[in-house]
């Protein structure tokens, strides 16, 4: 059996397991998917620098993206212009409107040159990665700072070791920075 055949079953195995674990409420499991709906309170403020859209918060600290070990779990805050000068997010607290997990190559960088196999793109054979960027962007909205765009905490992870970050990995990365309030569940009444 090829690797291929192999990543497809294990995707396909994983996917169909995922649907019984949809109503998952351990914090500390990876598939406890945040509500939309949930709050993220940002309790003190924050400056992002010019000529930048976001700052990193890793072990409760803010930082620099080059300062980050991605490899670790880690947020991005970003707001959606960019601006020649520093500006500050005040404290807040904003709603989760929408959320998305996502998977990246982490060995795709700028540069990147893609073969064409008639009119499409033949991108899965060329990516060779062994380590990849699990990702999940909350998209946030506030009334009082209408610029604040989303909130995305992720990690590089070994393909082997897929997962995405549990809530508890987020909590830790955010640290006194953030808190994420999680929305419950409002379960439907059986008659």
């Amino acid at each position: 059996m090829s690797a291929l055949h192999r990543v497809l079953i294990l995707w396909v195995c994983t996917w169909i397991s995922a649907c019984s674990l949809n109503d998952t409420k351990d914090e500390g499991s990876a598939f406890y998917a945040v509500p939309v709906g949930s709050l993220l309170v940002l309790n003190r403020d924050v400056t992002i620098d010019g000529d930048q859209v976001a700052v990193y918060v890793q072990n409760g600290e803010l930082m620099k993206e080059v300062e980050v070990d991605k490899y670790l779990p880690n947020c991005k805050f970003e707001v959606y212009k960019i601006s020649e000068q520093p500006r500050t997010v005040s404290a807040d607290t904003f709603k989760i409107i929408k959320v998305e997990d996502d998977i990246e190559s982490s060995s795709l960088q700028k540069n990147v040159h893609l073969a064409a196999l008639g009119n499409r793109f033949a991108l899965g054979v060329l990516d060779r990665s062994n380590v990849f960027n699990y990702a999940t962007l909350m998209y946030l909205s506030s009334e009082q700072q209408k610029d604040v765009y989303r909130i995305t905490c992720q990690h590089w992870e070994d393909v082997r070791d897929d997962m995405h970050l549990s809530i508890s990995q987020m909590r830790k990365a955010m640290g006194e920075v953030f808190t994420l309030e999680i929305k419950e569940k409002i379960e439907p009444q059986r008659r």
